[in-house]
């Protein structure tokens, strides 16, 4: 399942798209390359095992009927193509002909044999025909993806509707609204100081979330907090954490806002928003009054390890210095630079690679 919680809804232009395509008589290719030229995506051919009979006859439709019924009997026909991940998009545009109303076999392996990687993924479809409808080839892809989350209505592009084919691309597109995946990964502005931070996974902190950006005037308290009253109520699950760290971001009660810049034993009870990644530096840069901090969202970029939006050298002393057990908090995921699911020594070697790329 998906690790992340999801976003506003965003124009297909907006996030990052795969196109998925198998084509036999060329028309489903021309589709696809319309839709990954307007929003952006990147294209994928599934390409089959060569067998089948061209051009396009009565022949191939007997031909793909009978292996229609050996894919009802489990024996899958093979195809070329094959994706490791698909972590690194947001959505997955399936670009399918119909073959004897029915999703083209070559596709529908594809779909059969990643169906665990499309897992939670959006999913919108666009079919080909010549003039059939499409209800088997929809009913194919909700079958053979029970767990993906369809977006929008399908695209059916018929033999009538070839002339118009890009015009009608782009119009389905913009009905499509995917959603982003939230980014767990925010900065505290004091100044001209950039803290990296990252927010708890729990209801008040996602409620938080939502007032993002925000820059407020916090007042000092004690000599190691700054504190605002917001005007937001919260709903919150209060506790004692027994030691407050510096670079907690806490509420207290139900609106008080609370940035600790020192570590201390406490017996006050809190809910957790979030923590500074690493608050060196954070107690100089509030001052010992009044200061205005701005909080924000910050969106991931692969291998921003130490979260400070760019990517540089201090990425790769990040991550070794966690991997060695002597760093702050990372985001894992953002770390994990050859997508294998694990941070370890491999990703400092990739990191390296894509900062000498640059």
């Amino acid at each position: 399942m998906t690790m992340f919680a999801v976003a506003e809804a965003e124009p297909a232009s907006q996030v990052r798209t795969l196109v998925v395509y198998y084509t036999y008589s060329g028309v489903t290719e021309t589709l696809a390359q319309h839709i990954a030229n307007e929003c952006g995506g990147t294209l994928l051919q599934v390409e089959d095992h060569g067998n089948y009979p061209r051009p396009e006859s009565q022949t191939t439709y007997n031909y793909a009927n009978n292996e229609r019924s050996q894919i009802n009997a489990g024996n899958w026909p093979e195809i070329k193509t094959s994706v490791e991940s698909f972590d690194e998009w947001d959505a997955i545009i399936i670009c399918t002909p119909l073959w004897n109303g029915k999703m083209a076999n070559p596709m529908l392996t594809f779909l059969h044999d990643h169906v665990d990687k499309l897992d939670s993924k959006q999913v919108a479809l666009a079919v080909t025909s010549y003039s059939s409808g499409i209800n088997g080839v929809v009913n194919d892809a909700h079958n053979y993806l029970p767990y993906s989350v369809f977006v929008g209505d399908p695209l059916h592009i018929n033999y009538n509707h070839r002339t118009q084919m890009q015009q009608l691309a782009a119009e389905w597109l913009n009905t499509l609204d995917f959603e982003l995946p939230k980014t767990n990964t925010m900065r505290v502005i004091v100044g001209d100081k950039v803290f990296p931070a990252t927010l708890a996974d729990n209801n008040t902190a996602e409620d938080f979330r939502e007032l993002l950006p925000l820059t407020i005037n916090m007042s000092e308290l004690n000599g190691n907090e700054k504190y605002y009253y917001l005007s937001h109520t919260f709903t919150v699950d209060e506790s004692v954490p027994d030691m407050i760290h510096a670079g907690d971001i806490m509420l207290y009660g139900r609106s008080c806002l609370v940035l600790f810049y020192q570590t201390f034993e406490t017996t006050y009870a809190y809910t957790r928003l979030g923590a500074i990644n690493d608050p060196t530096g954070l107690a100089e840069a509030l001052g010992s009054g009044s200061v205005t901090v701005t909080f924000e969202l910050a969106e991931a970029v692969e291998g921003d390890v130490d979260g400070d939006g760019s990517l540089n050298i201090a990425d790769v002393t990040a991550l070794i210095d966690y991997l060695l057990g002597s760093g702050a908090h990372i985001d894992e995921q953002v770390a994990d630079i050859n997508g294998d699911e694990a941070v370890n020594i491999a990703d400092v070697t990739d990191l390296i690679d894509k900062l000498l790329s640059k």
